[in-house]
């Protein structure tokens, strides 16, 4: 018996699901919505219908969010709000150096950098990172050569002072 319960009660609760949705596809000025979902801090996640005229219509979601999930939801939103400010301030940074490097170019009347100008640089520092590498490479080598030809005019040198000696 509890077994019809359940599947009465899930039956008629995707019926009213399916009542509302089908209700909400249409706004009374006879345009389609959209299902969009709230960011707001009473209803966070949560899944409305939206007019693009009227705004909202209709929830899509039955329940609302409560609880442990609602804070989780608010935290989630106030991290991704956060990760956005950051991600706008390093894009202006950006712009800030490209335009910096122009102006350092020869004072270009332009205020930002094509995607190809910046591969261009970006081979341009590989480049350099390469040759830089190289240089250190041959300074280890000749710091080397240094040492073991000092170590060896000690050697000739304390040779011959013992063999003059003898």
């Amino acid at each position: 018996m509890d077994n019809n319960l359940s599947s009465a009660s899930s039956a008629s609760s995707r019926n009213r699901l399916d009542r509302i949705s089908s209700e909400a596809s249409l706004c009374h000025c006879s345009r389609r919505t959209k299902k969009t979902k709230s960011w707001t801090d009473k209803n966070p996640g949560r899944r409305f219908y939206r007019c693009q005229i009227h705004g909202f219509l209709a929830w899509a979601d039955v329940d609302e969010a409560s609880g442990w999930q609602k804070l989780s939801l608010l935290e989630a939103r106030d991290q991704i709000r956060c990760y956005e400010m950051e991600i706008r301030q390093l894009r202006e940074i950006q712009t800030l150096r490209n335009e910096s490097v122009l102006q350092a170019e020869g004072g270009s009347q332009c205020t930002t950098v094509g995607p190809q100008a910046l591969e261009e640089k970006a081979e341009e520092i590989r480049g350099l990172q390469v040759e830089l590498l190289r240089a250190s490479d041959r300074e280890k080598m000749l710091r080397q050569i240094m040492v073991l030809s000092r170590g060896g005019f000690i050697a000739v040198t304390a040779i011959i002072v013992t063999t003059l000696r003898t």
